[in-house]
C-alpha cells in the first residue's frame, strides 16, 4: 500500500474492541512490514511488495515489533497509561497486526504471495475490493475506532468521577 498509515486505521478498529491487546505492537505491526517496500522503492526494485509480504514476512516481523513495544513500554514509562506489558499479549497483538497488513495489501496487488514459504502462489485475494475501496475500508475503520476509544475513555472518565463523588460523601 503506497500510503502506509491507511494500516493503522486497522489497529485502531481493532484495539478499540480488544482492549487488552497491546496497541504499541498491534500498530507497529500494521506498519512495520513496510520496510521491505520502503527499501525496493529506495534501490528502485520491482515489483514493491517482495516475499516479505507474506507468512514468512509475519514470521520475520514479529519479534523485532515486539521488541521494538518493549522498549516503547519501557523508554516512555507506558505502563502509567497503559496495561502493564506482557510478552504473550505483545506477540498476539504483533502477530494481528503484521497478518492484516499482508492480508489488505494482499487484495490489491498482484505480487503478494499471502502464504508464502508454504506455497508460492500470489494474487490469491487479489480483486476481492478496489484499491480505493481498501483505503476507503481502512480510513473507516479508523474513524470507528476512534469513536469507540473516545465512548470507552468518557464512561471511564464518567465513572471515575461518580466514584469520587461517592467517596467525598462518605
Amino acid at each position: 500500500m503506497p500510503f502506509t498509515p491507511f494500516h493503522l486505521g486497522f489497529g485502531v478498529f481493532v484495539f478499540s474492541i480488544l482492549i487488552f491487546l497491546d496497541p504499541i505492537a498491534l500498530l507497529l505491526g500494521t506498519i512495520l512490514i513496510d520496510v521491505e517496500a520502503f527499501m525496493r522503492l529506495i534501490l528502485d526494485l520491482n515489483p514493491l511488495h517482495g516475499i516479505l509480504h507474506s507468512m514468512l514476512g509475519v514470521i520475520v516481523f514479529f519479534i523485532p515489533t515486539v521488541l521494538m513495544s518493549w522498549g516503547c513500554y519501557k523508554i516512555f514509562k507506558l505502563e502509567k497509561y497503559l496495561r502493564k506489558f506482557n510478552w504473550g499479549i505483545s506477540i498476539l497483538s504483533s502477530l494481528i497486526g503484521l497478518f492484516s497488513h499482508v492480508f489488505f495489501d494482499s487484495m490489491i496487488y498482484p505480487e503478494v504471495m499471502m502464504f508464502y514459504p508454504f506455497s508460492n502462489k500470489s494474487g490469491i485475494l487479489l480483486g476481492t475490493i478496489s484499491e480505493r475501496m481498501d483505503y476507503y475500508l481502512l480510513v473507516i475503520l479508523f474513524c470507528v475506532g476512534l469513536v469507540i476509544l473516545s465512548i470507552r475513555y468518557f464512561i471511564k472518565r464518567y465513572r471515575k468521577r461518580k466514584e469520587d463523588e461517592n467517596i467525598l460523601v462518605d
